[in-house]
């Protein structure tokens, strides 16, 4: 699909932030590899305002370096503005790790989710628009020893309050792995009506990006009055290491059957003198 500009443009603006400010640290002429991954959603022009609203975030970073340097970064924000002048919902996570070296690994992890509860009576119609951004990035200077993966998800759920059934919901993943390609994979229910679906995968060397792009209006008439809970959530992942090389790999596995052989020669020629 042909990618929207501005849209494209939004998501890369997402990532590009963390990404720079992951650089710094990494000097400017070691080859790094660089996991990026970053989501936006904003949900507005609700039929209802909600009876009550709620947020949560949560961001995890590991590092390992041995032989090397890693850094890793997560953020997460959001936001439920429910007042008598606005009423939007939008929250943003992002996740990234940039490394360099012969033996490191690092990890980010993030969040988001907004939550409202809505009463809607007999008859009425419950509906909102909403907008959802995703950004991946991978690059790696050597793919035979370095790997980069990015994989982020955005869900929107519509629940019963009361009975707690999943009534609607809209989701969408997506993978972007340096050593496997890309992986896509989304859903609708019937309530859930995406206007505008724009994806678009660049590649260049061992660099890639990936940007997704989706809005849409949600409408639904209750024939009886309902209580609801709108839950929209989004976590992104990133991931890089140096891996061993492959000689390296055969080399040790080679040398360690050598020295188990070696042990068990020297364990027989033992045994046979010991006969003697």
């Amino acid at each position: 699909m042909k990618f929207n500009h501005i849209s494209g443009a939004i998501a890369f603006l997402l990532a590009t932030p963390l990404v720079t400010s992951l650089s710094v640290g990494i000097a400017p002429s070691s080859a790094a590899t660089i996991a990026g991954t970053a989501a936006a959603v904003t949900i507005d022009n609700f039929s209802h305002t909600p009876t009550d609203t709620g947020t949560y975030t949560n961001t995890n970073a590991q590092t390992i370096a041995n032989t090397g340097s890693v850094i890793s970064q997560a953020n997460a924000d959001a936001v439920f503005i429910s007042n008598c002048h606005e009423l939007l919902a939008a929250n943003l996570s992002q996740s990234g790790v940039i490394g360099s070296g012969n033996n490191y690994s690092g990890l980010a992890q993030s969040q988001a989710t907004v939550i409202g509860d809505f009463f809607i009576d007999a008859e009425e119609t419950f509906s909102f628009n909403f907008q959802t951004f995703l950004a991946l990035l991978t690059s790696v200077d050597n793919p035979q020893s370095e790997r980069a993966r990015a994989n982020g998800s955005i869900s929107f759920w519509v629940i019963n309050t009361v009975t707690n059934i999943l009534l609607d919901s809209f989701q969408f993943a997506s993978d972007l792995d340096s050593s496997g390609g890309i992986y896509l994979s989304g859903f609708a229910s019937q309530s859930f009506k995406p206007t505008n679906i724009n994806f678009n995968l660049m590649a260049q060397g061992s660099t890639a990006t990936s940007l997704l792009y989706t809005s849409g209006v949600y409408s639904r008439t209750f024939n009886s009055a309902t209580n609801l809970t709108l839950v929209e959530f989004k976590k992104n992942i990133a991931e890089a290491e140096a891996v061993p090389e492959p000689n390296t790999v055969l080399a040790t596995a080679i040398f360690l059957g050598l020295f188990v052989m070696q042990r068990k020669n020297k364990k027989q020629m033992s045994e046979v003198t010991s006969k003697v």
